[in-house]
């Protein structure tokens, strides 16, 4: 690994601790209401502090990045940045909300090459789950890891590549045709599977996590809000074996995180394998 790279392992991991003791330090603060954020929806303190705390350590080590950020929209820490971060300070505020310290939520985060990269450009990928204090992160060419009391394990996606109504684990986001009272991934997805069990979480983290932790094998999902969370989560997902993918078959690698699917709803699987992905589209088509 080269100096550059080991510099920003050293920053993000940090920057997603110090997100994790802000969070614990706020406690039931973190629950107040704050004014909405540039989506249109009801922010907590909580993502806006955990934000704040990533942004903090990045600003302190004069690193060179522009952030994309749920809660803060676009922030310079410089004038020419080098690296292009994307954050979502709190992913799974609704569980946040619910069940503060005990179910799965976490800290999203992505660091990419250049201030307009493609997803292939990733250089650092992380998501820090609060409740369990565990950080899954990847750095590119080195692997996916999993962080708890300081040892690092790799991990890897389970490497299934058929698809099999009684053994491939999927997530598919239903929560958010709910939330936002559309039908884009029953459409997609769900209308053309009914044989299949799939599982969701209300953390989008959750299910990237455990893609690349070999818990699931298919994570079917959809681009919006400048695709935070897809964005975040490519450098993990890739770095365990996994692909993203749209419904022509395409790795979404190539496409700019500033131009694929800002505003959009763009059905994505992501899978623990090619093989995998392509028969999931080939089932739907």
């Amino acid at each position: 690994m080269n100096d550059r790279l080991r510099t920003l392992e050293r920053v993000a991991v940090s920057a997603l601790f110090n997100a994790n003791k802000i969070h614990d330090a706020l406690g039931k603060v973190g629950e107040e209401i704050m004014p909405k954020n540039q989506f249109g929806d009801t922010a907590l303190r909580a993502d806006i502090e955990a934000e704040n705390a990533v942004m903090e350590v990045f600003r302190n080590n004069k690193i060179p990045i522009r952030f994309f950020s749920e809660e803060h929209g676009t922030v310079d820490l410089c004038k020419n940045p080098s690296y292009l971060g994307v954050l979502d300070g709190l992913d799974g505020s609704v569980v946040y909300k619910s069940a503060r310290g005990k179910d799965r939520y976490g800290t999203m985060l992505g660091v990419f090459a250049g201030a307009n990269p493609s997803y292939d450009d990733y250089l650092f990928s992380g998501i820090i789950e609060h409740s369990t204090k565990k950080l899954y992160f990847a750095i590119r060419g080195m692997g996916s890891y999993v962080m708890e009391n300081e040892k690092s394990v790799r991990i890897a996606c389970s490497g299934q590549h058929v698809l099999d109504k009684n053994n491939t684990l999927i997530y598919a986001d239903e929560m958010y045709d709910r939330a936002f009272g559309v039908t884009i991934i029953k459409d997609t997805f769900l209308s053309k599977l009914r044989e299949f069990h799939f599982l969701n979480h209300p953390a989008s983290e959750v299910h990237y996590v455990d893609l690349a932790f070999g818990d699931a094998d298919l994570v079917l999902d959809c681009t919006r809000k400048n695709n935070l969370e897809i964005a975040a989560a490519y450098g993990l997902v890739r770095e365990a074996g996994g692909v993203m993918m749209t419904l022509d078959g395409k790795s979404i690698g190539l496409k700019k995180y500033l131009e694929f699917g800002q505003k959009e709803n763009i059905p994505v699987v992501s899978a623990a394998t090619e093989a995998l992905a392509n028969a999931l589209i080939r089932q739907i088509e």
